[in-house]
């Protein structure tokens, strides 16, 4: 065990080293190839932590866990490290504590009527024509963070504030199936949810809670809360309502109507906006490419439109099997993120964060694996900078998926042998 935790302490070192250098660093995207030297350094060595941790017992597993919370104290206090997108979101929490509707036309990021409330914030918000993208539990989310603190920095932190609620869940799921507490590690020690949360703040890590919470409530037997929480993930970003899909046998008719329901009453505040409700959503769909594979394939075949049809229609399909087979909750919950990640348009680098927690409780090296190799995406940074095309060329893809290809296989070798 001593050295196991000389071990890890070195890990430890290593990480808090990289840690550092993002937070001091502030904006990557000017040096994406330095950043991605400092975060492969960082995944080997969470790899070699995980390895290593496999027999830590809860006092040891509980330093580690503090130790996570301090890095992400870090970079809570640096500026975003990848992404603009948290800009948008304490903008459309502002306008709406000045009565505004962030899915009406008049009152997207570039509409004259909030020209005084202008100020770095909205500077910094992209794609400004766009009303607001993401579905209501998380605007009303936004708009509750900023009135609290008008500010990325609270943004955030309560971001990270998610982020170890989902954890403290997982922990509890983790004890009560008996699991080693080190698996906890998988999430809490993660470069990747480093960077994409207490780094650039995406707003997955509520909608990941809700989902985790979600678990955990059909773990305890309550189905009717696993599906009102179901529901709130699912109104704030679309994926958990598949994942939610995949659990469909453990819940009874009504339980489906309750989750409808709360559904429905989230979307009250904002009816107004009538159709601008999926304006953005559906020109997302139709038109933002990125990182895709199978996708692409659909696509050339089928058509852009199609395509999108023919992805959901698959993701579905994959989604009805796993709920037919009763496929254990977190099992079920990678297959389809896995599934989700391989058929959609676009598969930006934060979008993997859904792997991990499912990944605490299921142990899959490959879909691991991604979420260290999907940062290779990144490499369309300095293309984009120079005025090219937002795009990851296929030899780039083809280093993101094609090892966790090879490690599924073997993976797959190993049990049939």
């Amino acid at each position: 065990m001593t050295r196991a935790r000389i071990a890890v302490g070195a890990c430890a070192a290593v990480l808090s080293a990289c840690v550092l250098s993002w937070s001091r660093g502030g904006d990557q995207t000017g040096d994406v190839p330095r950043f991605l030297a400092t975060f492969a350094v960082a995944f080997a060595a969470y790899l070699a932590a995980l390895r290593g941790s496999a027999a830590f017992g809860p006092r040891e597993v509980r330093v580690c866990v503090a130790l996570a919370i301090g890095w992400r104290v870090a970079l809570v206090l640096a500026p975003p490290l990848l992404s603009d997108d948290i800009y948008r979101y304490v903008w459309e929490g502002r306008i709406q504590l000045h009565g505004g509707n962030p899915y009406v036309w008049e009152d997207r990021p570039e509409g004259v009527r909030w020209t005084p409330l202008r100020d770095g914030v909205w500077e910094r918000v992209t794609h400004k024509f766009y009303s607001a993208l993401y579905p209501p539990a998380w605007q009303l989310v936004a708009r509750g963070v900023v009135a609290a603190g008008d500010s990325v920095t609270a943004m955030k932190a309560f971001l990270v504030a998610c982020e170890v609620a989902a954890l403290a869940l997982l922990g509890w799921v983790l004890q009560r199936r008996g699991s080693p507490p080190s698996r906890i590690l998988v999430m809490a020690w993660s470069p990747l949810a480093l960077v994409e949360i207490a780094g650039s703040g995406h707003n997955d890590a509520f909608a990941i809670l809700a989902t985790v919470a979600a678990l955990a409530a059909l773990e305890a037997g309550r189905p009717a809360l696993a599906a009102a929480l179901g529901a709130i993930a699912l109104d704030a970003k679309i994926l958990p309502g598949f994942i939610a899909g995949g659990w469909a046998r453990r819940f009874r008719w009504w339980h489906a109507v309750l989750g409808a329901a709360v559904v429905a009453v989230l979307f009250v505040p904002y009816a107004d906006a009538g159709s601008g409700l999926w304006h953005s959503a559906i020109r997302y769909a139709r038109y933002w490419r990125f990182n895709e594979t199978l996708f692409a394939a659909l696509r050339a075949v089928l058509g852009v439109d199609a395509a999108v049809t023919a992805s959901t229609a698959l993701l579905v399909a994959v989604m009805a099997v796993v709920a037919w087979r009763r496929t254990e909750t977190a099992a079920a919950g990678l297959i389809v993120v896995a599934a989700s990640l391989l058929l959609a348009a676009n598969v930006l680098p934060w979008y993997a964060l859904w792997l991990l927690p499912f990944l605490v409780l299921r142990d899959r090296p490959a879909a691991l694996l991604f979420t260290g190799t999907v940062t290779l995406a990144y490499l369309a940074y300095p293309d984009w900078r120079s005025g090219d095309a937002w795009h990851v060329s296929w030899p780039v893809r083809a280093l993101e998926y094609g090892p966790c290809v090879v490690v599924a296989w073997l993976a797959r070798s190993r049990t049939v042998s």
